[in-house]
């Protein structure tokens, strides 16, 4: 719980490895559908409320990445400010 309020306060998810999130989440997928079937309430509630939170940091994380490379790619297609024909003054 603490990580997904970190998460969605701060949108710094570069220290969150994406493929074990993925895998949390579709543990906990089964986990969910195990209970569901079994007819368990606490395992499936308990299963339910992991899978919601991890899957808020797993959205978190593939938006973050988007983005990260997203602003990469604008950045190295930027030209730099220093050659954009603008005279420099010269201290005399």
């Amino acid at each position: 719980m603490p990580q997904v309020v970190k998460c969605c306060r701060t949108g710094d998810v570069a220290a969150i490895s994406l493929r074990m999130f993925a895998v949390r989440t579709f543990g906990l997928l089964l986990w969910s559908v195990y209970g569901f079937a079994l007819g368990s309430l606490p395992v499936l509630i308990f299963s339910a409320l992991g899978l919601v939170l991890s899957s808020v940091i797993l959205v978190l994380k593939v938006r973050g990445s988007h983005t990260q490379i997203t602003s990469e790619s604008c950045r190295q297609h930027q030209p730099d400010q220093k050659n954009s024909g603008a005279a420099e003054p010269v201290a005399g």
